[in-house]
């Protein structure tokens, strides 16, 4: 009896300890993991190209022959990184990568290299008079959007002309809203933080870096890439354009992409338009994105709503507290099978008035005949 009652008493106790460890790994984290937040933006992040056409007049003076003449229709290309801003197929990427302005240098670039007279860059880009098909027109312009494979969650698989809805040029704020037409599906709007950051916080700048002419063929496309840092300063341009520092290197190809909180809310685009000094890598301010945004009637996606105070505290309570129940159990069941009398010390005396008497002379027993058991000797 003494061992069926140490096995029943451990047994409650494994019961009350294994049921306080499950309350306590069944917790949830305090805090989401970061590396898994970041990497669920992905699906929201989009490779832009750029394709721009026109005809270039060189004058008598860069002309071998002095004569001067109009290039042939030309066309030429960039990437850059865009990002989903809402749920309606609305992607927001940099002024920069979409501006006809810098389609014009685009082209000048393009052709001067494809000429290796880079010295006239300047000249060029000074008086060189640039025009899409139309007379006096500026370039023409296509944007393709695609998202690379393997992306779970992924809306554009194949490379789809995509809308420009308006731009701000570099000067003016370098941001750009674009969308995507016929797209039936929901897409994976990024939150837009609410306020911008501060000097120290860390971020991490998103985007597709290096240059890719042919997207056609989607396996060549490589996948978005996370830099960390910081932010750097606060500046204000001479155009009166606020712009944020970080310390994220922001590589070719990665304008337009977010930069996002350790919340994994945009608080800038990726803006290389914004300066051409060398080792300065700068975002756009979060008031002005939110702002031009909702000026275009952007349904801004709401963050998730905080897990309620203390709710990730409470379970290690709850847990604790089974234990210590658990403990108070344990104890209490071994009070018990200390204080409680043992039932068999030895022999047992029974008596069998049905029975005849074991050793005395034949007959019935009147009262009762002693019977021996195993023990103690009979009285």
């Amino acid at each position: 009896m003494r061992a069926t009652l140490t096995r029943n008493s451990a047994h409650l106790l494994a019961v009350f300890v294994l049921t306080a460890a499950v309350a306590l790994t069944a917790a949830p984290p305090a805090r989401s993991d970061n590396k898994e937040a970041l990497a669920s933006l992905e699906k929201s992040i989009v490779f832009l190209q750029t394709q721009w056409s026109g005809s270039i007049q060189v004058p008598p003076s860069a002309d071998a022959a002095g004569e001067g003449y109009w290039t042939e229709k030309l066309k030429y290309s960039v990437t850059c990184t865009g990002w989903y801003a809402s749920t309606s197929a609305q992607i927001v990427t940099a002024g920069h990568c979409v501006d006809p302005g810098q389609g014009r240098l685009v082209l000048l670039d393009g052709y001067l290299q494809d000429q290796k007279a880079t010295k006239l860059k300047d000249q060029a880009y000074a008086n060189w008079r640039v025009e899409g098909d139309l007379g006096g027109s500026p370039p023409d312009r296509s944007v393709r959007a695609i998202q690379p494979n393997g992306v779970d969650g992924a809306t554009i698989t194949s490379p789809t002309t995509v809308e420009v809805v308006d731009v701000k040029a570099p000067e003016a704020g370098d941001i750009a809203l674009l969308h995507v037409p016929n797209l039936s599906k929901q897409t994976p709007g990024l939150v837009i933080a609410g306020n911008a950051p501060q000097v120290g916080d860390p971020v991490t700048s998103i985007g597709f870096p290096g240059d890719l002419q042919d997207i056609a063929d989607q396996s060549q496309i490589a996948r978005a890439s996370f830099k960390t840092g910081t932010i750097s300063s606060n500046q204000v341009t001479p155009s009166g354009v606020v712009q944020i520092e970080v310390s994220t290197e922001l590589a070719p190809g990665m304008s337009g992409g977010p930069t996002v909180n350790k919340d994994g809310q945009v608080v800038g685009v990726n803006s290389r338009g914004l300066t051409t000094q060398a080792g300065f890598n700068f975002i756009t301010n979060t008031p002005d994105l939110r702002s031009f945004l909702v000026s275009h009637n952007v349904t801004l996606v709401k963050p998730p709503a905080p897990p309620k105070a203390g709710s990730g505290m409470q379970w290690y309570l709850i847990g604790a507290a089974v234990l210590i129940g658990a403990a108070v159990v344990g104890l209490l069941l071994l009070l018990l099978r200390r204080r409680r009398t043992p039932q068999f010390a030895g022999a047992a005396v029974l008596r069998s008035p049905a029975t005849r008497c074991q050793g005395r002379r034949p007959g019935p027993c009147r009262a009762g005949c002693p019977v021996k058991l195993p023990g103690r000797p009979l009285r």
